[in-house]
């Protein structure tokens, strides 16, 4: 239902006193707001459109079993991170669980991280020598740009090891040349990690694994998967006092002087209802967001946020 076209029933009731704070989104990011906001005895109401909390990191039951959507390793350096998820969840709540990634390349797996043998092994020694060679050129001549994604990353594994294994992966998860990629999205995601630093790792697995994301070696999972998670941190917003409401489809923001008062929701039998607010947090699509302003944001806006690019998450059981 267009939410523009589409006028608020003039009998809708305001279901929030003033001055609550409205999260749009029952995944982590709203179920922790609305948590950590609750601490501070502000009220918050969440609306989630769908009928399980967690977003894709939620879990789903079916039949008696439980299936997660995703992989969600619980692993941080952040200790306020670290402890807001035992604060959600009691330590006999997580298992310690090792990590187990490969890539398969050329018909065989690879581990990751690196581990020496299963390298050696699996390119055999003249490959291997090649991509040891290559790394050495790439540190007498780096990259000049190092900052996109391709500079970034030549400049600690080499052309070789960069086209063979992070190039073509890279490309193929976000669907955009590795070459106009900020090279701060690397820097997220593999951290200090470079070959040489694989190398000294596989030859002493236990030296300094927890400075690089990328090498460590265990990390903690909820017993029940990660959506166990985030329905605990539902019921904590509850018994705060807040109200975490479902399948309730976020349909109008309405705002003005830069700021948004009032949220309208639509339930699956088609009411809707209005939720005054003195503070909005979405965590909503962009496009979504802005398409759903009263009034309308400027066209420009508009086609900016229409034009960005996302992939889709797609689970094959």
């Amino acid at each position: 239902m267009n939410s523009e076209s589409d006028p608020v029933a003039p009998t809708a009731e305001p279901a929030a006193p003033s001055g609550d704070v409205v999260i749009i989104g029952a995944g982590p990011a709203g179920l922790t707001a609305a948590y950590q906001l609750g601490k501070v005895q502000r009220h918050a109401t969440v609306l989630e459109s769908d009928d399980i909390v967690g977003g894709i990191s939620r879990t789903v039951e079916r039949n008696g079993w439980r299936f997660d959507i995703g992989g969600h390793r619980f692993f941080t350096k952040v200790p306020e991170v670290s402890a807001l998820w035992h604060e959600i969840l009691p330590q006999g709540d997580f298992l310690l669980r090792p990590r187990k990634s490969r890539i398969f390349y050329n018909g065989k797996y690879f581990d990751y991280p690196l581990k020496a043998m299963n390298a050696l092994t699996n390119l055999g020694p003249i490959e291997a020598i090649k991509c040891v060679a290559s790394y050495a050129v790439a540190q007498v001549r780096p990259p000049k740009d190092q900052d996109n994604y391709e500079g970034w990353l030549v400049a600690r594994f080499g052309w070789r090891l960069y086209r063979t294994f992070f190039k073509t992966y890279t490309e193929k998860v976000w669907g955009v040349p590795v070459s106009s990629m900020p090279a701060d999205w690397a820097a997220q995601r593999i951290k200090n990690l470079s070959l040489f630093n694989a190398i000294v790792n596989a030859l002493l697995p236990n030296r300094n694994q927890k400075d690089i994301a990328s090498l460590i070696e265990e990390f903690e999972y909820p017993k029940f998967g990660p959506g166990m998670m985030w329905e605990r941190c539902t019921d904590l917003v509850t018994e705060q006092g807040g109200d975490v409401i479902m399948q309730t489809r976020v349909v109008e923001i309405r705002h003005s002087d830069g700021v948004a008062h009032t949220v309208v929701a639509e339930s699956t039998d088609g009411a809707r209802t209005e939720y005054p607010a003195e503070h909005v947090i979405s965590s909503m699509p962009m496009p979504a967001l802005l398409r759903s302003m009263d009034p309308p944001v400027d066209e420009v806006t508009r086609r900016a946020a229409d034009d960005l690019q996302f992939r889709d998450f797609l689970t094959v059981a």
